[in-house]
């Protein structure tokens, strides 16, 4: 087997392949959509937190919402 950097293979006593460690670092791009499909994303918290935000639409109409709802004086 060819060596590849950040890749480490092992095998069991049969030379079966039974783990195999990815430098994420190195290899980010080509690993990324099966760590994002199993749920072990490596999103920072800024884009976790942007993902779960509301729209600047939704911002304007909860804020015209509320301006509604004040006790404006005529």
């Amino acid at each position: 087997m060819a060596r590849i950097a950040g890749l480490v293979a092992k095998k069991n006593i049969k030379g079966e392949l039974t783990h195999i460690t990815i430098d994420v670092k190195k290899h980010k791009d080509a690993i990324a959509p099966f760590l994002e499909q199993m749920g072990l994303s490596t999103k920072t918290a800024f884009q976790l937190d942007r993902e779960r935000g509301i729209t600047i639409e939704e911002a304007r109409k909860r804020t015209k919402k509320y301006l509604e709802t004040l006790p404006w004086k005529k």
